[in-house]
């Protein structure tokens, strides 16, 4: 616990708050674990607080039942003050948090008006009991952003896993591009294991099996098929591939890609470069403003286009998510729709950029996704950026995967 407090100082200094106020009852707050370094054999059933100041020693505020489990957990890192009554408890608490009779300003895991609901864990109750001592409360939403880095460990197998997903991907198109050369059936659950194959033989973990969704299927972002729902491929439909994967305890990667069935109409082609400019607008804001945006505004800039060109009401997701160990993990989305995501986005973290468009009445789905890594010189993007889908049942297979990396654009 020593290190994961130093770590928690490190970061209050950067800011103007007074201390961080990290509590946790039975894991209401799964955050609080991970920032203070915690051991899962930890038995906690009692609720606890955990003071950081911005300098001086940290307090672990805890029931008296558990003072041999903090005494082994702290190994003298923070002072111990123990409780029993929940009367005892707020004397503490209004010792601790009031000086001087001026208030402090503290950080909680804590989103005003529930915003940002990946990190507001603090219930409404344990809330009030803390402003009752006069504190300030402000979320630490950019805080916790700093425990969620990558090492060069975690890039390097990120990398590794986008290589297999490649494979994958590729592996999936090529077997739709010969069914449809020879007249052969093929189905989403066809193709769905091919990709697993792929993923598993790269030694990759994945919590779901990869989306393959044809024609009005691929209109559904989540979809999943089964036995009961799984359709086989005409000409004339699309086909939308999400997969993602991770080496166990790295980062995972997450892409999306299009294909379709024999020669694309002009709507199709009209949604898919809407999509695909909306793809490179994000790219293009992150590289020439990076260090001054928030999640929120890659959004709202390629949300715009999207309704310029007639789309709007058919993207109905956020843009992008924080990726990391967790497929959509606590940091920073790109994201104005589904909340309003004021986080920063900070170096050594990780989205996705995954515009899409889903008429379903129309019968197609549309969305384009690459992942972005947050370097210190600047984002890079990790993954192929798709130029154009793939053409499948006509030509050579050679052909296909040029065209849709090198059509008529540049990265």
């Amino acid at each position: 616990m020593h290190n994961a407090l130093g770590r928690i100082r490190e970061e209050l200094l950067t800011t103007d708050l007074d201390g961080w106020l990290i509590y946790d009852f039975r894991g209401s707050n799964p955050l609080a674990r991970t920032l203070l370094g915690l051991p899962e054999r930890a038995h906690l059933t009692r609720r606890y607080f955990v003071w950081v100041p911005r300098r001086g020693a940290a307090l672990v505020l805890h029931h008296r039942i558990e003072e041999s489990a903090w005494n082994t957990i702290s190994q003298g890192s923070a002072r111990l003050e123990p409780y029993s009554s929940h009367q005892e408890l707020d004397a503490a608490l209004q010792r601790l948090l009031a000086h001087d009779g001026l208030p402090l300003r503290i950080a909680m895991e804590y989103s005003p008006r529930g915003d940002v609901p990946y990190v507001s864990f603090v219930d409404a109750g344990t809330l009030e009991r803390v402003r009752a001592t006069g504190a300030e409360i402000v979320s630490s939403a950019d805080l916790l952003q700093a425990f969620l880095k990558w090492t060069s460990d975690d890039l390097a197998a990120h990398q590794r896993a986008v290589s297999v997903l490649m494979r994958a991907k590729d592996a999936a198109f090529q077997l739709i591009h010969e069914r449809l050369l020879t007249g052969e059936a093929v189905t989403e659950l066809d193709v769905q294991t091919v990709i697993m194959q792929q993923i598993q033989a790269g030694k990759l973990i994945t919590d779901h099996p990869a989306i393959v969704g044809f024609g009005e299927n691929a209109a559904n972002p989540h979809y999943a098929p089964d036995e009961a729902n799984n359709a086989t491929l005409s000409f004339g439909q699309c086909v939308l591939i999400d997969l993602w994967g991770q080496e166990s305890g790295r980062p995972h990667a997450d892409v999306t890609w299009m294909a379709h069935a024999g020669p694309m109409g002009e709507e199709f082609m009209l949604a898919w470069t809407a999509v695909a400019d909306a793809r490179d607008l994000a790219l293009q804001k992150l590289s020439q403003e990076w260090g001054e945006l928030q999640g929120w505004q890659i959004d709202r800039a390629a949300r715009q286009l999207l309704e310029e060109r007639g789309f709007g009401s058919h993207f109905t997701h956020r843009l992008g998510h924080n990726l990391g160990e967790a497929l959509h993990g606590p940091g920073a989305n790109l994201d104005d729709l589904e909340t309003h995501d004021t986080r920063r986005l900070t170096g050594g973290l990780a989205v996705t950029v995954e515009p899409g468009v889903y008429p379903k009445e129309r019968g197609y789905g549309i969305r384009s996704e690459v992942n972005v890594y947050f370097a210190d010189q600047g984002p890079q993007v990790t993954t192929p950026i798709q130029r154009a889908p793939y053409v499948l049942g006509l030509g050579r297979w050679e052909d296909v995967q040029r065209e849709a990396l090198h059509k008529g654009t540049s990265a």
